[in-house]
């Protein structure tokens, strides 16, 4: 299907009224994903451990929208600028966007938009915990726990020192392998890595997901920064890794200070 491709006098028209550019506007989009996950947890079993999870997510994404709506903001933006909003594991933000250009499908629906310049206005950062806490909050077993760390199931957590931190707004994970992305798009420290690693100092993203007919095969799909910028797709690299090596590459890149899981929540 061919797309439509918006700049200029029509792109301002379609973001002022089709994307968020006042205040109002983006805080009514952050409370009608609220909405939705009030009304989860409204009709949720009570003894399902993912409502607690789901009323976490509530709270905090309630908490953002007050700081929101405390902020000092442009009351309207400027044409080809929009408001957006990023809501991870880690971090939520309310960012202003400048937005190139807008792709639209034959029936003029949205498909995807690109920008070239975001800055962060507001933050708010959930809370990390101790494996120890998140046991608790969650009703798992350490041991297990770290055992899913140590397979690559929680991608979120980070090592503070010599302990396992999680976030707060990491649900349990489910029963087989996940997909998973990781990105150090300002580069790693080629001097910080062991030798059978230092290919990674040439790349900035990885893409991990398991073979569609060898269940016990993992490809990982290595993104050069060259790729990234559009200039060069000739520096990519693919890896075929079995289960232990997958577990033990995805491990050291969830341990690393450089490289971050690309977890988003909603």
């Amino acid at each position: 299907m061919d797309r439509i491709t918006l700049t200029g006098a029509e792109l301002h028209e379609y973001l002022r009224d089709q994307m968020p550019t006042t205040k109002a506007a983006i805080l009514k989009k952050l409370h009608k994903k609220i909405e939705k996950y009030a009304a989860k947890v409204e009709t949720a079993v009570p003894e399902k451990e993912q409502d607690s999870y789901t009323v976490l997510l509530v709270a905090m994404m309630m908490a953002f929208a007050e700081r929101i709506e405390k902020a000092v903001l442009f009351e309207e933006l400027q044409d080809s600028w929009v408001y957006g909003l990023d809501i991870n594991y880690d971090e939520f933000s309310l960012n202003i966007e400048h937005v190139r250009e807008v792709s639209l499908n034959e029936d003029r629906e949205y498909c995807s938009h690109i920008t070239d310049a975001a800055y962060k206005l507001v933050i708010f950062n959930p809370q990390m915990l101790t494996v120890e806490k998140y046991c608790q909050l969650y009703n798992a077993e350490q041991g297990t726990v770290r055992q899913w760390i140590r397979r690559g199931k929680i991608r979120t957590a980070c090592k503070v020192g010599n302990e396992w931190k999680i976030p707060i707004l990491t649900p349990l994970p489910s029963r087989g392998y996940e997909p998973a992305q990781y990105k150090w798009l300002n580069g790693i420290d080629a001097e910080g890595l062991p030798d059978e690693y230092q290919f990674l100092s040439d790349y900035v993203l990885a893409t991990f997901y398991q073979d569609s007919k060898e269940k016990t095969k993992f490809h990982v799909l290595l993104v050069s920064k060259e790729t990234f910028v559009g200039t060069d797709k000739g520096k990519n690299k693919e890896l075929l890794l079995d289960a232990k090596d997958r577990e033990k590459l995805e491990l050291f890149m969830i341990a690393h200070p450089q490289i971050k899981y690309c977890g988003t929540l909603i």
